[in-house]
């Protein structure tokens, strides 16, 4: 029985030792209390005994929030509510440890109105769509900022607004859902007064489903995104940029080879990448697009524009006004470049129009393949040109005359360079020139 009573005395007297080793409240604001601190807060409810695997013991834990000047040169009245662990070592000999810092927030710094803020985020829109503008259908029914919250301030470069937001998304490949999101967005800037970068960070903190409507698998797939829809208004808008090129009414394929050789001559590169959009199949196209290029068309068109327009060497220093054709057949052509040891290729197909009693009327050639092949290397560019004036192209006559009918407006009718004016080469015999195969049914 006294042994009993003796092991209850001192189980008393371990928890004594313990509770009176907990800090006390007053302790802790004192510990927490340095020169610039206006106030201390401490979390309600107790101190807590925590055990900390990092250190492989246990300590008192107890949150706190430090408010203290936040010494910002160009706002000297701005504070910083600092919230964080209050920590202390555990046992007889307690002392203070360490104030782990969880996050800060600032007061007394001048915000964007809210009208700023939500223009701010419109020129910021698609990064703060992100991925829901490829579920989109529309646009946002509404954008606002709630009633009764504001902006939080990170630190004096940054700060974060909550907004609300409705729309209406694909949530399946059946289903159209009405969607209402509560996003947090973040601004950052690199300077206290300094503009607000581009980039920002805006992520969901609540999302609601609401009414839901059926549709057929095909007629909700053709319904554009609201990312297609800006998309497309980007590309046309691009498009509409880029200098305008009359395209011929072409009755033959001979006609668009001749043409296509003369604009990569004597256009712009702006020129040539206006009519390859106009002129590619729409296999090159996004779906349903005239004006979005798909990975395939951006490349075709890339690799024209870069090799014809090569300042190293361009297509009109190595192809001729009339060039020596490689190969024929119905709706594709191969023709030489000057030299005759590179060529173009091109392909053709019709397509477009509309149908007429049960007939497709309309149809217009499109290029369904356009690859520009040049001498590349230092030693080949000089070799092309050290010919004299008139060794390499045919001389200008009657069926370069006939090229100048359907020289592309804007780039003028050809003259020739000084060495494409006379004279002829035997490399020419290879092929007849493409302007034969104009002139000669």
């Amino acid at each position: 029985m006294r042994i009993r009573i003796a092991l209850s005395l001192a189980a008393l007297g371990l928890t004594a030792i313990a509770v009176y080793g907990q800090p006390s409240d007053a302790q802790i604001i004192k510990d927490l209390t340095k020169p610039g601190v206006l106030k201390v807060e401490l979390s309600p409810g107790p101190t807590r005994k925590e055990w900390h695997s990092a250190h492989g013991q246990y300590m008192w834990d107890r949150v706190a929030y430090v408010t203290r000047s936040a010494e910002v040169p160009e706002y000297p009245k701005a504070t910083v509510k600092i919230t964080g662990i209050a920590r202390y070592h555990y046992g007889a000999s307690t002392s203070f440890r360490e104030f782990k810092v969880a996050e800060n927030e600032y007061f007394g710094l001048p915000a964007p109105s809210k009208e700023e803020m939500l223009g701010m985020i419109r020129e910021r829109y698609v990064d703060f769509l992100g991925w829901r503008a490829g579920d989109m259908v529309g646009d946002l029914h509404y954008m606002r900022i709630p009633e009764g919250e504001g902006v939080i301030w990170h630190t004096p470069k940054s700060f974060t607004i909550p907004v609300e937001i409705e729309y209406d998304a694909k949530t399946s490949i059946y289903d159209l859902t009405t969607i209402q999101e509560k996003v947090d967005v973040r601004f950052y800037r690199d300077a206290v007064d300094g503009p607000w970068k581009d980039n920002i960070v805006a992520t969901s903190r609540e999302r609601t489903d609401g009414e839901v409507r059926k549709y057929a698998q095909e007629d909700l797939a053709a319904m554009p995104s609201y990312r297609d829809q800006m998309q497309e208004r980007e590309a046309q808008a691009q498009l509409d940029a880029l200098p305008p090129v009359e395209i011929p009414d072409f009755q033959r394929d001979v006609d668009v080879f001749l043409f296509t050789n003369k604009l990569l001559r004597e256009g712009t590169k702006e020129q040539v990448e206006a009519y390859l959009i106009r002129m590619l199949d729409p296999v090159y196209f996004v779906e349903g697009s005239s004006t979005r290029l798909n990975a395939n068309g951006y490349q075709l068109v890339t690799n024209v524009l870069e090799r014809a327009f090569n300042p190293k060497s361009t297509y009109a220093q190595q192809y001729c006004p009339d060039p020596g054709v490689k190969h024929q057949q119905p709706n594709m052509m191969e023709w030489w470049n000057a030299t005759q040891d590179a060529h173009t290729r091109m392909s053709l197909t019709k397509g477009g129009g509309s149908w007429k009693n049960g007939q497709k009327v309309g149809e217009t050639f499109r290029i369904v393949a356009l690859e520009v092949w040049m001498l590349t290397s230092a030693d080949d560019i000089a070799r092309i040109r050290s010919y004299e004036p008139g060794m390499l192209c045919k001389p200008k006559g009657a069926a370069e005359k006939a090229a100048d009918k359907v020289s592309p407006p804007g780039t003028g009718s050809s003259s020739g360079s000084s060495s494409q004016q006379s004279g002829g080469s035997d490399l020419m015999k290879k092929g007849k020139g493409l302007l034969n195969k104009l002139t000669t049914p």
